[in-house]
């Protein structure tokens, strides 16, 4: 492996212990009194119990007393990446940007108002704006990852949840299975690649399959995670890119999801979206239609989770009357907590995406082995990822990559 991939290695070596260490040292003398627990903050999409049993349950929300007619709370979350990657001896772009980067700086509030009106808003200061495809200098700035307000028209369906409620907004529908899991659940350092897609200098750039966040609406029931229990999405919202500021064109994109809850965090989903959306500028801009479909599932077994997704695409291209397009991308994951006094856990991820049938070579697989190292006393999360990707023939590249992060939940 390039020298550079092994010295992030080493520097793995290093913190892990250390984080370890600066566990133990806030450990309490047994003969003292128990003090209280410190609560574990969560991302915006992560605010019930974490999956991994590595982390400490969180405090309950606070709800809103009868009388009450405004509460809210701030929340945040900040990571920080060392990202190692081979240089490719023939491709100029890969792996020439080694170094830190900053993957969240979120910060945002969520509130309720009569505890029948909730909303949620959040911004974060490290989205990477690169204006070249394959380009390895990219920018830092502000984007809004939550705009969104719910209304809640019915009580609870089933025991403590399943209200039925109205989303409007700027937000992230259920059609991809990561929706489920808050960044600061996620056991890996990225997301996977059906969902991530391939970034600029890490191999040949290519988007992910699913959608991101938009602008719309959707009705929903949505399942309390502390318990059995089932949820629904339908949605309207904008099928233009996730920071378009309106329409691409006069037809709206649509979804339908199904999740069911299971117990300790676990959860099976499928959904279903159509996308007729435009493409280019003018004089030369062109419709193109999507269907997708997904699921996934996570499921907690003892001390191992179980974890995977999939999503395949056709798209049809009326202006032109091109051939359809077919895409297709997944994962299947597993972690296992190790039977030690430490909270770590170690795990696998292979994962596959070819996001056009009508290019023969761009496919593209990853084998990805990974820690993730909780101190919940500090709120903080250490992850070490280790990934090394396959290429087709065709178009084959050195490009293994070794990530270590750090989490701080605000």
């Amino acid at each position: 492996m390039h020298a550079r991939v092994c010295g992030a290695i080493w520097i793995a070596a290093a913190v892990f212990p250390g984080a370890a260490i600066a566990e133990q040292a806030g450990v309490p003398d047994p003969a003292a009194p128990p003090a209280a627990a410190p609560p574990v903050a969560a991302g915006p999409d992560a605010t019930a119990p974490a999956t991994s049993p590595l982390i400490t349950e969180p405090e309950p929300r606070r709800e809103l007393p009868p009388n009450a007619v405004f509460s809210w709370e701030p929340f945040g979350y900040l990571r920080l990446q060392y990202l190692a990657v081979q240089n490719d001896p023939n491709v100029a772009f890969v792996g020439r940007d080694d170094g830190f980067e900053l993957q969240n700086a979120r910060v945002g509030a969520r509130g309720k108002i009569r505890g029948r009106v909730g909303f949620t808003l959040a911004f974060d200061g490290a989205v990477d704006e690169r204006l070249q495809v394959n380009t390895p200098d990219g920018k830092l700035r502000v984007g809004l990852r939550d705009a969104f307000a719910d209304v809640q028209l019915t009580d609870a369906l089933f025991g403590r949840s399943g209200a039925v409620t109205v989303r409007g907004g700027f937000f992230q529908a259920w059609v991809d299975p990561e929706a489920l899991v808050g960044d600061t659940e996620r056991e890996l350092v990225d997301h996977p690649i059906e969902s991530r897609g391939m970034r600029a200098t890490e191999g040949f750039q290519t988007p992910g399959l699913t959608p991101g966040r938009s602008l719309g609406a959707a009705i929903r029931i949505e399942p309390d995670r502390t318990e059995v229990g089932f949820g629904f999405e339908l949605a309207v919202q904008n099928g233009a890119d996730e920071f378009a500021s309106n329409n691409d064109n006069d037809k709206p994109a649509i979804s339908a999801a199904v999740v069911v809850r299971l117990p300790r965090d676990g959860w099976v989903m499928g959904a279903a979206r159509y996308n007729p959306r435009s493409v280019g500028d003018l004089p030369f801009r062109q419709d193109e239609t999507d269907q997708q479909a997904t699921a996934g599932l996570r499921l907690a077994v003892g001390p191992i989770v179980l974890g995977g997704g999939a999503i395949v695409q056709r798209t049809t291209f009326p202006t032109t009357g091109g051939p359809a397009q077919r895409a297709f991308g997944g994962h299947a994951q597993v972690m296992a907590v190790l039977p030690i006094k430490l909270p770590l856990e170690v795990g696998y991820r292979f994962g596959i995406l070819d996001p056009s049938s009508l290019i023969t070579t761009d496919r593209v697989m990853e084998h990805s082995a990974g820690a993730v190292l909780a101190v919940p006393g500090y709120r903080m999360r250490f992850q070490l990822q280790l990934t090394h990707v396959i290429e087709q023939a065709a178009r084959e590249l050195a490009n293994d990559r070794a990530q270590l992060a750090v989490e701080l939940s605000l």
